[in-house]
């Protein structure tokens, strides 16, 4: 099996933001009144990715709160009236941003820039999947939830992941805000990453390697993979989904009344990946990031 297992690494819980607009591009606040808010709402770490602007914010970091320079670049699709938008996570300050740009185009500047680059709400963007499949070559994670994007109804992109997932592609799935506002599209998706420590080189380190799970709520407390099960503990759930390619997989509820703090499921011995999801009362969902098996 081919998977990070942030639940059985050293390191601390990080809780942080991947996609977050200040007044630099279409965003309602500055970027000291953005990372005011985040930090007093008790995240660890923000990731500022203004449209066509990089950010040169690192110096803002505090001694309990990391601010990572990102960037949120559009390009044009092979058809009219198709695009494509990505994160660069850790883009260096004066990266030209050519606008419009390619999706090669701009896959190749933050590759050579040494960014990590994130597909941003492909559901949103009217990717279908075999652009899908295409634009995450070489990305680390594709967004799973956008709260921003859940004012048109189309806030989370899991058929867009799991047909990525089953076509090939290894991407795991982030939860994000791309905050504009500040009330309905921010607090309202996050990661929790595993990292050693609270420097950029540590979460980044993380997020590459997938030690991480995302929410809107739910908390996941451990993963164990053995004997050819998986378990899993979490907060109170109403369903625990351990989610495989085309049939695969099971959904598992509790008993009338009651609330669920684990799960299993049986390996067919089939499966090309598993994911987690943890949902619980409110409606709020926890994804882990894929379990590979071949």
């Amino acid at each position: 099996m081919d998977w990070t297992n942030p639940f059985h690494m050293p390191g601390r819980w990080l809780k942080g933001n991947l996609h977050t607009h200040t007044t630099r591009s279409d965003g309602e606040l500055d970027v000291d009144e953005r990372i005011a808010a985040y930090h007093d709402a008790g995240y660890d770490f923000i990731a500022l990715t203004d449209h066509h602007v990089v950010s040169n914010d690192a110096a803002k970091s505090m001694s309990d709160f990391l601010v990572i320079d990102g960037v949120e670049w559009e390009a044009d699709g092979p058809e009219p009236g198709e695009m494509y938008h990505v994160l660069g996570l850790n883009v260096p300050p004066g990266l030209p941003i050519a606008n419009p740009a390619s999706l090669d185009e701009i896959k190749r500047a933050l590759t050579e820039a040494g960014a990590l680059m994130v597909l941003a709400h492909p559901y949103w963007s009217g990717n279908t999947v075999e652009r899908v499949v295409n634009a995450v070559d070489g990305m680390f994670a594709l967004e799973v939830f956008n709260a921003t994007c859940l004012g048109i109804g189309k806030g989370t992109s899991r058929v867009h992941w799991d047909d990525a997932l089953d076509w090939g592609a290894r991407v795991c799935g982030i939860a994000v805000d791309d905050a504009h506002g500040t009330e309905h599209d921010v607090f309202k998706g996050w990661v929790m990453v595993r990292a050693a420590s609270l420097e950029a080189a540590a979460v980044l380190d993380a997020l590459r390697a997938g030690a991480f799970y995302s929410t809107t709520g739910p908390r996941i407390e451990d993963v164990v993979v053995d004997d050819g099960r998986i378990r899993v503990r979490c907060s109170p759930a109403v369903s625990i989904a351990f989610v495989a390619q085309r049939y695969r997989g099971r959904r598992v509820v509790p008993e009338k009344g009651k609330r669920l703090l684990d799960a299993r499921y049986e390996l067919r011995g089939d499966e090309r990946y598993v994911r987690i999801e943890v949902t619980d009362a409110r409606g709020g969902t926890a994804w882990t990031n894929p379990m590979y098996f071949y």
